[in-house]
């Protein structure tokens, strides 16, 4: 009896654990994470926009984790909060200034609840800074330097922001643009993955609840920005000798 008991409990956290995640997010109070270049440093500042006409009482966790490459050691530094955003209105919940090494992986993660404690926005940011640059390069460049904008609302679309951003590591993209990945809600519960750079998109399909369909749009979506990316650079040329 304690043993059939037992396998119920877990069954229940199981399924509210994939009910969770399986929750569309930034639908009624939008989290946003916005970075600035600022004097060498990485100005970060989160903001949330209340998407609804009722009154919001919420609180938030702006995360800034470090993960050391050599060591896997990881630092994570949060600020937390409470507020309250009228209909239709944004807000500024917190501003921080960080350094990047080129030794460290650095997510940045805002996240919202509600009064029950439900999450309901969410945005997350991973900045990476691989390569050896001088002190003029790392001022200049930072802020766009191996930035994934992460804009995805379910558990399935993490899973293709995981895949992508690993992808797109290995490909060794050296690229000073933003890539945004968005997820859109359709009908139902189907959503669209959006991949675009400064407003072009570069790849666009309806999600598919499966690793091997999400690991191939992924492989797809990598090529595709490394070719715009070629494409970019071989037209800055072609202009630049005329």
């Amino acid at each position: 009896m304690k043993k059939y008991i037992k396998i119920l409990f877990f069954t229940v956290i199981i399924l509210l654990t994939i009910n969770s995640y399986s929750q569309i997010l930034n639908t009624e109070v939008k989290a946003k994470v916005e970075i600035k270049d600022f004097e060498g440093l990485i100005s970060i500042t989160g903001t949330a926009e209340n998407l609804t006409n009722v009154l919001q009482n919420l609180h938030y966790k702006l995360s800034v984790i470090k993960k050391n490459k050599a060591s896997s050691n990881v630092s994570n530094n949060s600020q937390s909060g409470r507020f309250t955003l009228e209909p239709n209105s944004k807000s500024t919940l917190s501003t921080t200034k960080i350094n990047i090494s080129q030794k460290d992986e650095t997510i940045i993660l805002l996240l919202i609840y509600d009064e029950d404690e439900k999450l309901v926005g969410k945005d997350r940011i991973v900045v990476e800074n691989s390569k050896n640059k001088t002190q003029e390069e790392v001022e200049v460049g930072l802020e766009m330097k191996g930035i994934i904008s992460d804009e995805t609302k379910t558990k399935i679309g993490k899973d293709f922001y995981d895949f992508y951003y690993k992808k797109y590591n290995e490909a060794n993209i050296d690229a000073q643009k933003i890539v945004k990945i968005e997820e859109e809600q359709m009908f139902g519960r189907t959503t669209k993955i959006k991949i675009s750079v400064e407003n072009q998109i570069i790849n666009e399909f309806i999600v598919k609840p499966n690793e091997e369909f999400l690991t191939t749009m992924a492989n797809q979506s990598v090529y595709l920005t490394k070719k715009h990316f070629k494409d970019l650079e071989r037209n800055n040329k072609l202009i630049s000798s005329y």
